[in-house]
């Protein structure tokens, strides 16, 4: 065992330079601090969210029974009102009980922008952002505000290391022009923005990381009509990729045959309240125009919730999920087309304890369906999972 020495005679003259350099320090900054708190008006807001689980999850295949307690979620918002006109905003957030040191989960910087306000009809957010699409994924990550547990599976940011949440929707903007134009009780909503395409390199090797590696950008936008209760809009987005470059091979192309490849995002969403009951649903469909034949990729997705208000604090609902993936390479000679679809059926509650924590509970029903053709040899593989999971969670606002 290591001894540390503790003499008092040894340390004091450090302790006591330390102490007057704090002392010296304090003196000084505390009354700039004071100062400049006074310039910049309001103070800094600093609040969030997070949500503990318990989650069951009966047997498929390769997966074993297992119950899980798990930190799925937390942001720590950063809030500044700059001047009349000028917010920034600051957004973290933790996934799947976060620890380095472990190597559990993740930690990301979500969103960091400036927005400036001018009215209703325009505001205009610049920085890292969650671009507006549908209607959930500005507020997929507010757990408390929502009812599930386990939400809408393509939102589902705990989810992310086994299931590819950004191809679905997009996660990230740079610039945003948003707001809406009231017209007696009907509100007419618009929103624009302007964001990297999705090759942003991964690997150090290559050079810095975090940025686009093409010319290309992603332009995406929503219009929505409001009328009292009822809400819809439609949704989209553009952007090119060269990510398939590397099945060019695969494919008997040249590389320049798969570079820049569109691909086209379209959304709908709906939601409205009748008297005890409430419904929301969206749809998406992504299609990547290849422009040859040997390459078709699409994914669709789709839910439908159906709420009902036992009381003021007490909130039930029925939903519906159901995702699909097409992709299918028809090189001569080793053709395969590959579908699966992931159908998901579930119910949960909702109750308020107070204005700040949600108690949860929710059951959901998952089926897994997937075929593999291969059409040279006449053969297909059929691959089916059904599963359940049972969970339980506390949503706190701070």
């Amino acid at each position: 065992m290591k001894s540390h020495n503790l003499s008092p005679c040894k340390t004091s003259g450090t302790a006591l330079s330390r102490f007057r350099a704090m002392a010296v320090f304090c003196l000084v900054c505390v009354p700039f601090s004071a100062s400049f708190a006074q310039r910049e008006g309001t103070p800094l807001r600093v609040f969030g969210y997070f949500q503990n689980s318990l989650q069951h999850w009966t047997a498929f295949t390769a997966h074993p029974e297992q119950n899980s307690f798990g930190l799925q979620q937390l942001n720590l918002f950063f809030q500044k009102d700059i001047s009349e006109n000028w917010t920034a905003f600051v957004n973290f957030e933790a996934l799947n009980t976060f620890s380095s040191g472990r190597h559990w989960g993740a930690f990301n910087l979500e969103e960091a922008w400036v927005k400036y306000s001018a009215d209703m009809r325009f505001n205009l957010k610049l920085g890292l952002q969650i671009p507006t699409f549908n209607n959930l994924n500005e507020i997929k990550n507010r757990t408390p505000l929502l009812p599930y547990i386990i939400r809408p599976l393509v939102y589902e940011t705990s989810f992310g290391e086994f299931f590819p949440l950004e191809d679905f929707v997009p996660a990230r903007a740079f610039a945003q022009a948003y707001g809406f134009f009231p017209a007696g009780q009907t509100k007419l909503d618009y929103a624009v923005y302007l964001g990297n395409a999705p090759d942003i390199n991964r690997d150090p090797q290559r050079g810095q990381t975090g940025i686009d590696t093409t010319i290309a950008f992603t332009v995406g936008g929503r219009w929505g009509i409001r009328y009292r209760e009822l809400k819809l809009g439609l949704s989209g987005t553009y952007e090119k990729t060269d990510q398939f470059v590397r099945l060019a091979s695969v494919l008997r192309r040249s590389p320049s045959d798969l570079r820049g490849l569109p691909i086209m995002r379209f959304g709908g969403d709906l939601s409205f309240n009748l008297a005890r009951f409430s419904y929301e649903s969206e749809f998406i469909f992504l299609d990547v125009n290849t422009g040859i034949p040997e390459l078709e990729l699409d994914l669709n997705f789709y839910y439908a919730t159906v709420g009902y208000n036992f009381s003021n604090t007490l909130l039930g609902y029925a939903s519906y999920w159901k995702t699909n993936g097409h992709n299918a390479f028809l090189v001569p000679g080793a053709e395969t087309i590959e579908d699966e679809n992931i159908y998901i059926a579930t119910l949960g509650l909702a109750y308020d304890l107070n204005d700040r924590i949600r108690l949860k509970s929710q059951w959901a029903r998952v089926r897994d369906q997937g075929t593999i053709q291969f059409v040279a040899q006449d053969a297909v593989i059929t691959i089916q999972d059904k599963f359940t999971i049972v969970s339980a969670a506390v949503s706190v606002f701070f």
